[in-house]
């Protein structure tokens, strides 16, 4: 079996999984035995699930949403337009996706029911990101981000990039962060969407970056590892062999990152950026 999407472990223990041959996966994290599986998609797992209000809400790439009893029981499901590739996000009472075919959706997150859609500029490949304050942020494959509220989904404002946007922004402290497949990287103020400065590494930008303290770090497609300030300024960066498309990991005291086609499977740094260890598989 291969999989794309990441593991989700739920409140009472399972370990939540979707794989390429079409089937959810509930695991028991101790041993790998399976305590049950949905088989009734038609496509890939791409996007984790979410697991909120006792429900499992998962992705997939047939189009639909769906909604899962911590039983593995189908609740309800919920069809766009195209596939969906991106993890949900909810406020409780409402389920926000993106879907390929341009539109973000509010349902009720416990019927279904579609409360608003709202057509973008292009596919939506990230997972949307809630504010505290009733917006929900969307990055498109057109280039744009958009704030809309969550009441309506009303446009607030939008932002145009250099280009197209694959992973979800960053919301801290009142500003977005994200990167564009020209190679652009952007602090925009949350509220206005205003953009407060922006930085350009040349390489395309794919994953979500990173922050952590008084840093944002993110990577690029030519395997650079940038740390930087919260005003745009340089803290430190290296370069690893491969490309960095994942986001950067927080550790307790380490920063992880998992190039890909490189000498290393795994990196592990320190917050000045000073390489501690790496994983690199044994050839056989």
């Amino acid at each position: 079996r291969s999989f794309f999407a990441a593991p989700v472990l739920t409140p009472d223990g399972q370990l939540i999984v979707g794989g390429y041959d079409h089937v959810l996966y509930s695991l028991n994290p101790q041993n790998g035995q399976v305590n049950w599986q949905y088989a009734e998609a038609r496509d890939h797992w791409v996007g984790s699930v979410l697991v909120a209000n006792d429900l499992i809400y998962a992705p997939n790439a047939d189009y639909n949403l769906y909604v899962l009893n911590l039983k593995g029981e189908l609740q309800w499901k919920f069809a766009t337009r195209q596939a969906i590739w991106a993890t949900p996000v909810t406020d409780s009472q409402r389920v926000y996706l993106g879907s390929l075919d341009r539109k973000v959706y509010a349902v009720d997150a416990r019927t279904g029911k579609l409360v608003w859609d709202k057509a973008l500029t292009g596919a939506i490949l990230g997972s949307p990101v809630l504010g505290g304050d009733g917006r929900l942020y969307v990055a498109t494959f057109g280039g744009d981000v958009f704030a809309l509220d969550t009441a309506n989904g009303e446009q607030l404002w939008e932002f145009s990039a250099g280009n197209f946007v694959w992973s979800a922004p960053v919301l801290s402290n009142g500003a977005l962060y994200f990167g564009d497949s020209n190679g652009n990287f952007y602090a925009l103020n949350a509220s206005t969407g205003a953009q407060d400065w922006s930085l350009q590494p040349g390489s395309p930008i794919l994953g979500a970056p990173l922050v952590t303290g008084d840093h944002v770090l993110f990577g690029t497609e030519a395997g650079n590892l940038y740390a930087v300030d919260t005003q745009g300024q340089n803290a430190w960066n290296l370069t690893v062999s491969g490309k960095l498309y994942g986001a950067p990991v927080a550790g307790s005291d380490l920063i992880l990152v998992a190039p890909v086609e490189g000498q290393s499977l795994l990196i592990a740094l320190d917050q000045a950026g000073v390489q501690k260890w790496a994983f690199t598989p044994v050839k056989k």
